[in-house]
């Protein structure tokens, strides 16, 4: 017989998802303010939502079709900020003015070992912030990864039809579309009761 019980979510959490990443890699992914961050050095990932001047937004067009905003993972011994600046030229050639701001954070725990991955950190943490754009270059971008294919600038109506669910939250909470959140959000989670 199972049974549902309630586990804490860290303090500012408004959000918790299981998803399978690449064939094998389980994930639990909990998004909320920046606070849920427990340990700066287990940041691996920054995105942006980037804005331009006049409230356009650029996103990240990925191979498969998708949106999603630019950034990705720190390399080798980079800070947040560099890997954020080489991420976005790589990927849709945009700059940020340095004033950007954290938005929100999302803790990745892996939920199973993949033969042949490391993992050298766990949980870690992917970093949304956000910021005005300074620059946005015709110059064609190249992503190493070969994952993004393009960018797309675009309206805050129109991402919100083009992002993923996770993504649309973030751009929701940055454009001040939702309610700060409260208190703590409980997850229902099976338990199994021995007979």
């Amino acid at each position: 017989m199972a049974r549902k019980r309630t586990s804490s979510l860290p303090p500012g959490a408004w959000r918790v998802e299981e998803a399978i990443w690449g064939e094998h890699q389980r994930v639990r992914l909990i998004t909320g303010l920046p606070s849920i961050i427990d340990d700066q050095e287990r940041v691996r990932s920054v995105h942006a939502v980037a804005m331009l001047p006049d409230g356009r937004l650029v996103l990240a067009e990925n191979k498969d079709g998708s949106f999603t905003f630019p950034g990705g993972r720190l390399e080798g011994g980079e800070t947040q900020h560099q890997a954020l600046v080489r991420e976005l030229w790589e990927e849709v050639r945009t700059r940020l003015k340095p004033d950007y701001k954290p938005l929100a954070a999302t803790r990745i725990e892996f939920l199973n070992r993949v033969p042949g991955r490391v993992y050298r950190v766990h949980p870690t943490y992917l970093l949304w912030v956000s910021g005005t754009v300074a620059e946005l270059s015709d110059e064609p971008h190249h992503d190493p990864a070969d994952s993004v294919v393009g960018r797309r600038v675009c309206t805050p109506e129109e991402a919100l039809t083009l992002l993923p669910e996770l993504e649309r939250r973030v751009l929701e909470t940055c454009l001040g579309l939702l309610p700060e959140p409260k208190g703590v959000i409980r997850e229902l989670v099976d338990d199994e009761e021995s007979a």
